[in-house]
């Protein structure tokens, strides 16, 4: 079996803003196994503050098992997520099926999946322009990137109340720019804590929003604030395991697991927690890393087994500077799904 590992560099059009930080670029290692016949395609691309490897160890990960491929895999999550995915893509190019024919077995036939647009201007007029600009071309739902705000406005004039009643304001906004059919989603990262969480969120609670995802570092904090501000909360970075999912639901922390395959250990783990989660009661987002055209695929494929007729967080290919290729880039909100024939294009 031939691998091969590329890294690759993708500025984004504008900085993404979270309560980790500014994304402004994204750097990857393409991973590619097989032959000349069939191909698979994973990636890594860890972010610093997601809580998992640094670039440089992801990628002295891969060059270690690209020496031997027989081998271990590696343990950090990108780069273990990043081998998984390729080793799984071949497993479907081999079989002549799609990854998703592959997790689920029978998935429903369709030829797109809803994509949520990504909104983090801190601005509320532009929020809610572009929150309403991506329903007006056929997006589903809208997420909305809260707390970076905080972080934005720290050590300026206002204080901390003013902050918060900016984050109502911009919240309200962006709800009240769009479709009474269009979700909005919010997305903390983490960034407040539950004092500031409540505040923010208990003017807007009534304001018909989807989900509250990450709102504080602290787990134990969520319950309490999704009772006191009306809002189901969704987990992401505290998403790691089967473990971690099943203390979450226990404690009546969340209703939503978002998903990401490139930090859960590729498609086939991601797919097994989602199940997991849906016999508990918790339904799944299936999301991108901020991924490049390999991680994107891996993610569409894993969306389509995990909840085809959902609306997920794979639609990133828009946040680049430059076109991505036409299959993972979404066109009135929605990605193309391969067919079986079309199953080989990596």
């Amino acid at each position: 079996m031939q691998v091969t590992l590329r890294e690759f560099e993708l500025p984004l059009l504008r900085p993404l803003l979270t309560a980790h930080g500014s994304i402004a670029v994204r750097r990857g290692i393409e991973v590619r196994v097989g032959d000349d016949a069939c191909v698979g395609a994973g990636e890594a691309a860890p972010l610093s503050g997601f809580g998992v490897e640094s670039y440089d160890e992801a990628l002295a990960a891969l060059e270690r098992w690209a020496e031997n491929p027989e081998g271990e895999p590696p343990r950090e999550p990108c780069a273990a997520a990043a081998v998984e995915s390729a080793l799984t893509q071949l497993d479907a190019e081999i079989e002549g099926v799609t990854l998703s024919t592959l997790l689920a077995e029978n998935p429903p036939a369709q030829r797109r999946i809803a994509t949520h647009a990504l909104v983090s201007d801190l601005d509320p007029e532009a929020a809610a322009q572009r929150a309403a600009h991506a329903a007006a071309t056929g997006h589903l739902a809208v997420k909305l990137k809260v707390a970076a705000h905080d972080h934005a406005q720290a050590g300026g004039n206002g204080g901390a109340a003013a902050t918060i009643a900016e984050q109502s304001v911009r919240i309200a906004h962006v709800r009240h720019s769009l479709p009474a059919g269009v979700a909005l989603r919010l997305d903390a990262n983490g960034g407040w804590d539950r004092a500031t969480a409540v505040k923010v969120l208990r003017p807007v609670g009534h304001l018909d929003i989807e989900f509250i995802e990450e709102p504080t570092p602290q787990a134990a904090d969520w319950a309490q604030i999704s009772r006191t501000v009306g809002l189901p909360v969704a987990a992401d970075e505290h998403l790691r395991d089967a473990d971690a999912l099943d203390r979450l639901i226990e404690v009546g922390a969340i209703e939503v697991a978002v998903l990401k395959p490139a930090v859960l250990g590729g498609p086939h783990a991601t797919y097994d927690l989602a199940r997991r989660a849906a016999m508990r009661g918790v339904r799944s987002v299936v999301s991108s890393f901020i991924c490049g055209p390999a991680g994107l695929r891996i993610a569409r494929e894993t969306a389509v087994a995990v909840d085809p007729h959902g609306v997920h967080g794979i639609g990133t290919a828009t946040l680049f500077a430059e076109a991505l290729p036409e299959d993972v880039t979404p066109a009135g909100g929605y990605l193309p799904v391969p067919t079986e024939a079309s199953a080989g294009a990596v």
